[in-house]
């Protein structure tokens, strides 16, 4: 795959491979040797795919995307115009590859630097791994969306495990500190998973119970998760969801409810996602860094819990006058942000493994499949329960739920071509498959792609 070793002038060596048939006979005239036949039947010495989950293996690889600098190229590819906690992060896993984002090159293409001083620019479409003309498959962004859009993290999280620190200084060094040192002193307990769901009747969090917090609790009701707990109801309270946090010290904890998008401007940048309890009430960040365990995994399925986007995606695709197109109209003028939950609690002295949360608002119509109704939540049942459960990497445990993207793109493209073709009735399914990809590509991960849940068999 190294670009250098490609032949100058491929057409070239034609001749040289053009088969030389003069000297063969008919085939009923050859003779074939048995020991010949014996040999071919043989299985050929073509080895195994690599592990996707081993990160550490060369064919899969480990890399670090950072803005673009003017450096020189050897010392982008030391890291050397890095900030502290991303030089720790080199030496002490010294394979990782180096990349740098840059806003003059098409989208789909990113620069590597090499240790030579060499450079090269290769596509996403890469195949896998740390060799010449390869990327790798888990990628942590650093940086914040302004520095690295929150666009090149949808196009990579298509084909690979990403993860973002949208952190810098004191904050990015907590995180740095505690992940090399393999979350020492977090004190959660992998057999205490603890889900709150809100389920208030006829609205999207109704939905979001039925497709994808009931699933999910029936896979997390098994014998070696012996505390687990799930509020609803009467329960989803946010006096309750703080309790059981202090009481459990939860390494998977997993919120479904609406996000806080109250008010404009500052006053929405300072509580963007917050979860919203079964009363209408927010859950107050300065709390919920009182009581979340340090090391857990929080998954908040709710509008806005990763951040912002501006300009917004959905302005086209909702209808002018409508409440979804207030929020996301007001949710976008903040430009392109991240939630402050997701800074706070990644950024402490003792911070989360990491966030999956969601920019922008979320849609029902990603839920299920509007010709069948089928629910469209068992992938990310999935990502959260028996992938993450069995040791996977988080960045890899959603891979499945994102590869639906892919598909929901492809449909698009096939109901536009009879759009092309004068058929004006598919244009409410194009809406909907195009919000539905939008939608599903948003739920991104904060945090290193590498982490994991802490083993079961070294739990109580």
């Amino acid at each position: 795959d190294d670009e250098s070793a490609l032949p100058a002038d491929p057409a070239s060596t034609t001749m040289s491979r053009t088969l030389d048939t003069s000297s063969l006979s008919s085939a009923s005239s050859l003779h074939l040797d048995s020991s010949l036949l014996a040999d071919a039947q043989r299985p050929l010495d073509l080895g195994l795919p690599p592990n996707a989950t081993d990160w550490r293996n060369n064919e899969v690889g480990y890399g670090v995307l950072l803005p673009e600098s003017d450096h020189p190229p050897a010392d982008k590819a030391a890291g050397l115009d890095a900030q502290q906690p991303v030089r720790d992060l080199l030496a002490a896993r010294p394979n990782t590859v180096m990349m740098r984002w840059d806003a003059s090159l098409r989208p789909g293409l990113v620069n590597r630097y090499f240790p030579d001083g060499r450079v090269q620019t290769p596509d996403l479409l890469s195949g896998y791994g740390v060799a010449k003309g390869r990327l790798p498959r888990y990628v942590l962004i650093i940086g914040s969306p302004q520095e690295i859009p929150w666009s090149v993290q949808y196009a990579l999280s298509t084909r690979r495990a990403v993860g973002r620190l949208p952190l810098s200084g004191d904050a990015l060094g907590n995180y740095m500190t505690a992940m090399l040192s393999g979350w020492a002193g977090a004190d959660v307990d992998v057999r205490a998973p603890l889900m709150w769901t809100v389920d208030i009747p006829g609205d999207i969090t109704a939905e979001m119970r039925a497709v994808i917090a009931n699933p999910l609790e029936a896979r997390l009701t098994d014998s070696r998760l012996p505390r687990f707990l799930h509020l609803t109801d009467g329960h989803a309270t946010r006096a309750e969801l703080l309790a059981a946090l202090a009481a459990a010290r939860p390494a998977l904890v997993i919120t479904s409810s609406h996000g806080l998008t109250a008010g404009t401007g500052p006053q929405l940048a300072e509580t963007l996602g917050l979860p919203v309890d079964a009363h209408h009430l927010p859950v107050e960040l300065t709390a919920l860094d009182a009581v979340m365990p340090p090391g857990a995994i929080w998954h908040v399925q709710a509008c806005c819990s990763a951040g912002s986007e501006g300009p917004s995606k959905y302005t086209g695709l909702l209808a002018p006058g409508t409440t979804a197109l207030a929020v996301v109209t007001a949710v976008a003028a903040l430009g392109s942000t991240v939630a402050p939950l997701v800074t706070r609690l990644l950024g402490r002295e003792r911070p989360l493994r990491a966030v999956i949360g969601h920019v922008e608002p979320t849609f029902d119509w990603t839920l299920r499949v509007a010709e069948t109704v089928q629910g469209l939540g068992n992938d990310l049942a999935a990502a959260l329960s028996t992938n993450l459960y069995a040791g996977q990497p988080i960045g890899h445990a959603f891979s499945d739920y994102r590869a639906g993207v892919g598909e929901l793109h492809t449909q698009w493209a096939t109901c536009y071509d009879k759009r092309a073709d004068g058929d004006t009735t598919v244009r409410a399914r194009l809406t909907r498959l195009r919000l539905t990809a939008f939608d599903r590509q948003s739920l991104v991960l904060l945090g290193d792609p590498t982490v994991t849940l802490p083993p079961l068999d070294s739990a109580r």
